[in-house]
């Protein structure tokens, strides 16, 4: 069986490197985007097994576009972790999510992780994810 892929969608080009060395150093298979356009064109060429995906992006949110992807069939199931460096982690779960995603029909996503993100809780969260 291959390696796991994780897509990494984050807007900052040093983030994306360092999420790809340490993902890449723990045994994933690591894609990266910069923008919500190029993470659906990967996802459409190899479906990731997990996202990362930060909050504050230009042109389309990581929140808009987790509401995107989760109403497309293709994509619903698909795990995902918000990376972000707001400070919204203990109002992110349940009506904090519900405040920025009204749609019911949009799960919660598995985590929420704060940058700078602690190492061992992200591969944690991870593992619990996907392996």
């Amino acid at each position: 069986m291959g390696r796991k892929k994780i897509l990494v969608v984050d807007d900052e080009p040093d983030v994306n490197a360092y999420f790809h060395m340490l993902l890449d150093d723990h045994g994933y298979k690591v894609f990266q985007a910069r923008s919500a356009k190029e993470a659906f064109a990967i996802m459409e060429m190899s479906m990731p097994d997990l996202i990362c995906l930060d909050i504050m992006m230009p042109k389309k949110s990581g929140i808009a576009f987790y509401q995107e992807f989760k109403l497309d069939d293709r994509y619903k199931d698909l795990p995902t972790i918000f990376i972000s460096a707001f400070s919204l982690a203990r109002d992110f779960y349940g009506e904090g999510f519900r405040k920025l995603i009204s749609d019911q029909r949009v799960p919660e996503p598995q985590a929420y992780l704060e940058k700078p993100v602690q190492v061992d809780k992200l591969l944690e969260v991870i593992k619990e994810t996907i392996g």
